[in-house]
């Protein structure tokens, strides 16, 4: 993939890009989801890491080389890789526990929590309005969440924790994409987790079939291609134009959940995850308007971090 500058009068290439890069992040959860009930969590993680890895070398040499995986704060990494661990491990149980559909409506929170945490962390000012937005947001996850009334489960709990973490790992983007490359923020975390899988799969080891080896390369191949599009659809159109399709991920979630398992979102997760999305685009539409359209982080998977 070349560095060259691309134009941004390219909105409708933007958004197929976009929608094309959830539908692929889509298809992995799917399989990770899949391979959960075969396999044990670790075995899954390390095997999704390992064979996503090649996958993302080539894709930063492909963008620069890996002269650009120098860090000046290693630190930093470290930190990013203990976020990515409880993303990966939270969200990825859950996706055993839940409806796919579920899972990924809940995962909706983490921009408002980017909003929320980029008060404390970055010193960043939330006006009125978006604390009103955030104020709503957190009402549809309560109406998912529906607790004290006998649905309630504790993988969704686990779901939100992991959309915390991602929410950390967007805003330490923020605070140290002047510092370190993208390159280095996406590839030394997800790195990390391959050699932490390593060290955690002997004690849960299942051999795989050689089929499912190939799931779980089709897993990785899914993750990366996801990256490329969303990174190549910021680069094509504006943020406030492309972002908002990133919530096709619940057309994808509830079509591939129906397909392969026979679920359908019911309409209390569709009354809480449609007011989480309403408070999460206008959450992009007071950011545009501050930021002048400059590629917001919120709603949801960030360009320059294609970490998971």
């Amino acid at each position: 993939m070349s560095t060259i500058a691309l134009s941004t009068d390219r909105p409708m290439r933007g958004i197929l890009l976009m929608v094309a890069g959830i539908a692929s992040f889509a298809c992995m959860d799917a399989i990770v989801k899949w391979m959960t009930a075969i396999y044990p969590l670790p075995v899954v993680v390390t095997l999704r890491s390992w064979f996503g890895l090649p996958f993302m070398l080539l894709l930063v040499h492909l963008q620069g080389g890996f002269g650009q995986l120098r860090s000046r704060r290693p630190a930093v990494h470290g930190l990013r890789f203990l976020f990515v661990l409880g993303l990966s491990f939270g969200f990825f149980w859950g996706l055993s526990q839940m409806k796919l559909v579920d899972a990924v409506a809940l995962s909706f929170v983490a921009p408002i929590l980017v909003a929320l945490l980029s008060v404390p962390l970055l010193r960043e000012h939330v006006g009125r309005h978006r604390w009103f937005a955030i104020g709503v947001g957190f009402i549809g996850v309560l109406v998912m969440l529906r607790p004290g009334s006998g649905v309630f489960q504790w993988a969704s709990v686990v779901v939100l924790g992991s959309a915390f973490c991602y929410a950390l790992l967007m805003v330490s983007t923020r605070a140290f994409k002047v510092t370190e490359s993208s390159e280095a923020l996406m590839f030394w975390p997800a790195f990390g987790i391959a050699v932490t899988g390593v060290l955690l799969a002997p004690f849960f080891w299942v051999t795989p079939a050689w089929g499912d080896l190939a799931l779980f390369a089709a897993a990785g191949l899914f993750g990366t291609l996801g990256i490329v599009c969303l990174t190549h659809a910021f680069r094509l159109a504006p943020a406030a134009v492309v972002s908002p399709f990133e919530y096709s991920a619940l057309i994808w979630a509830t079509l591939l959940g129906y397909l392969l398992w026979g679920e359908l979102p019911d309409s209390v997760t569709v009354i809480g995850a449609g007011i989480i999305i309403a408070s999460g685009l206008y959450i992009l539409y007071r950011e545009t308007l501050q930021r002048g359209d400059a590629r917001p982080v919120a709603p949801g998977m960030n360009p320059d971090d294609p970490t998971v």
